[in-house]
């Protein structure tokens, strides 16, 4: 995360890193973080927006 965030790179994960947001909020902004999947011998990659924690009452 810490190289990501000093040179503004994208992630590519299917993880929200949800225990990583509260230090790098970037990780909800656009464009910051891809989806990837595998099928039929080919990578797909997505825009995708981690998702925020849920607050719990």
């Amino acid at each position: 995360m810490a190289i990501a965030d000093e040179s503004g790179a994208v992630v590519v994960t299917n993880d929200n890193y949800i225990e990583l947001q509260s230090r790098h909020p970037w990780l909800r902004e656009s464009g910051r973080v891809l989806g990837a999947t595998h099928t039929k011998g080919v990578w797909i990659f997505t825009p995708r927006t981690c998702v925020a924690p849920r607050v719990r009452s």
